[in-house]
């Protein structure tokens, strides 16, 4: 978990494996799933957004320079593009920093690279003993921030470091996708694998047929309007189950808050503005 106020951890270690800037913009998903999928975008209703206009006249047109330190800043209007690692961390920094530390003790996060470097071969053993440096199992819920093929979606890891004979805590895996027609499940395999070499790399007794059993639950959530949003919907669900999670996630009361009708556009297009406020 990153510390506030601090620069992600192993970025300097990340450039290195990666051979790349940080900032380099994903792939657009549209072009991994349309092959499989006959789904066009054009055809997705898209609401208008009205533009702010600001109506000036005599004095009041040219502030003087006390008045334009007081005034508030003004939200600046949503990236155009797929949000890059580089600014999806920027934000999630400004939730986790908007957060107070009682509320996000029981909480941890992951850097959104690692899910991506750990499929690569010659980064995994790396990444592993970066997870381990995390003491994830001290937590109660573990968000997992996956980029692949171009799309954003978010893993959580709920109870981890409980037993899986425990009757209040239920051991299971959340993944949360916006883009429900590129098949969330077909990630099952490789997070079932990363879930397995976590263990491993913290000697912990659970075997791979103990890990087969950790349900892997996929809620139906809101979905995105068009091919660029995903990464904000990510942003959003961490910031919506950091408020509202239980404190003992039990299988017999999912999918709790986490419906179709859990948020609308407009909740998301309101939390973008106030995010981009943040300090």
């Amino acid at each position: 978990m990153q510390e506030r106020g601090t620069e992600p951890r192993n970025q300097n270690k990340i450039r290195h494996v990666h051979r790349r800037k940080k900032t380099e913009p994903v792939i657009d998903v549209i072009e991994s799933v349309l092959s499989s999928f006959s789904f066009n975008w054009s055809n997705v209703p898209r609401r208008s957004r009205t533009k702010r206009k600001r109506e000036l006249k005599g004095n009041d047109a040219l502030p003087g320079p006390k008045e334009e330190l007081l005034r508030p800043k003004e939200a600046l209007p949503r990236p155009k593009g797929k949000l890059d690692s580089g600014v999806f961390d920027d934000y999630l920094k400004k939730i986790w920093k908007n957060f107070s530390e009682e509320k996000k003790r029981p909480f941890a996060y992951l850097d959104s690279l690692w899910f991506s470097l750990y499929r690569s071969f010659s980064s995994k053993d790396k990444v592993l003993s970066w997870i381990k440096k995390e003491h994830i199992f001290s937590k109660s819920y573990v968000f997992v921030p996956i980029v692949c093929w171009g799309h954003w979606s978010l893993l959580i890891l709920c109870h981890f470091g409980e037993s899986s004979e425990s009757t209040t805590r239920s051991r299971c895996m959340l993944l949360l996708d916006s883009l429900e027609i590129a098949n969330p499940r077909r990630l099952e395999p490789e997070i079932r694998k990363f879930v397995q070499d976590i263990y491993k790399a913290e000697d912990r007794p659970e075997t791979k047929r103990l890990v087969s059993q950790i349900p892997l639950l996929v809620p139906k959530v809101p979905q995105q309007r068009d091919g660029n949003e995903c990464g904000f919907f990510v942003l959003y669900f961490i910031n919506l189950f950091l408020d509202l999670a239980p404190e003992n996630f039990s299988l017999k009361e999912h999918p709790y808050f986490m419906k179709k009708d859990w948020f609308t556009s407009e909740d998301l297009d309101r939390f973008y503005e106030r995010l981009d406020l943040l300090n």
